[in-house]
């Protein structure tokens, strides 16, 4: 049998290997290389959502004999399972191995607050949004403010019981969705001071005690007593008119048979930084109304 079908037949009988022939001093040897066998498997199915492929060392991730491990590029924004293939290489030798992978979204919104108390007045205007740093996505940003109440995903809603009319302490809660239903609550304290109430002068008060020096005017000032000269005589019936002598006045030591003289003269004789002013009626020794003015120290 010729040496050239004998090769043929040998190679067919071993089926695995490769064929080599070297001439060594005018004869023939055949050498058997067997293939290379490479094993692989992937420890970790799951790849987090948005994550950025290039940064996976997939090789860390396996347990195989190869020493180099690359997959084709896939859309880690797709959540759900797909299927990869791997190629495994030992040195020059590579191969295929068709796998699963998961991707998940595991990451909750993160939401961020200015203050974590806030406190207003009685009557003071409040937006809860306005303690608002930030809500948003790790992967896909700022995440939007929603009027809809039956939201699950993408945007996030305000639940305030923050009652600006009536002192107490409130909260304020913020629910935040990321796109694939992800969710993350935080809340806020809101402290409603009463508003403090305003003095209000007593217009009929008098007399209050107080260590004002009126200034000096001959305008309007009277006598709390009326002089001789206007009694009556014993022979004579007097008819009493305004005279502008007055029974009591106030600590300003002036009075008027108008309100708004009064009112107009307190205006410009008080002193702003110490005292504010009431207006009160008095009479003179006729018996004639009259509007006198005290000046009230601040407490």
């Amino acid at each position: 049998m010729k040496m050239k079908e004998l090769l043929r037949q040998k190679k067919v009988q071993l089926g695995i290997g490769v064929i080599v022939i070297a001439a060594i001093g005018g004869g023939y040897m055949v050498y058997n290389s067997n293939k290379v066998n490479i094993d692989y498997s992937l420890n970790n199915h799951v790849v987090e959502y948005g994550s950025d492929q290039s940064q996976v060392n997939w090789l860390k991730l396996s347990t195989t004999n190869g020493n180099k491990v690359t997959v084709a590029k896939f859309d880690t924004k797709k959540i759900g399972e797909i299927d990869v293939v791997f190629t495994v290489c030992l040195d020059d030798t590579c191969k295929e191995f068709p796998q699963k992978l998961e991707i998940k979204d595991t990451k909750s919104p993160v939401i961020e607050l200015k203050k974590e108390k806030v406190e207003i007045t009685e009557g003071d205007k409040f937006d809860p949004v306005s303690n608002i740093a930030s809500v948003k996505d790790v992967v896909d940003g700022d995440i939007k403010k929603s009027d809809d109440k039956k939201l699950t995903k993408n945007g996030y809603l305000i639940d305030s019981s923050v009652d600006t009319k009536k002192a107490g302490s409130y909260k304020v809660k913020i629910i935040a969705y990321d796109v694939n239903g992800n969710k993350t609550e935080k809340e806020y304290a809101v402290t409603v001071k009463e508003k403090p109430k305003e003095a209000k002068p007593n217009q009929t008060q008098q007399q209050p005690q107080t260590d004002y020096t009126p200034p000096t005017t001959s305008q309007n000032q009277g006598s709390t007593k009326p002089s001789a000269s206007n009694k009556p005589s014993n022979n004579q019936t007097q008819t009493c008119v305004a005279n502008g002598q007055w029974r009591t006045l106030g600590n300003s030591g002036v009075a008027f048979y108008t309100i708004e003289e009064a009112d107009a003269w307190a205006e410009a004789n008080i002193d702003w930084d110490n005292y504010y002013y009431i207006v009160g009626t008095v009479h003179d020794i006729c018996g004639k109304e009259g509007w006198s003015v005290d000046f009230i120290p601040y407490k």
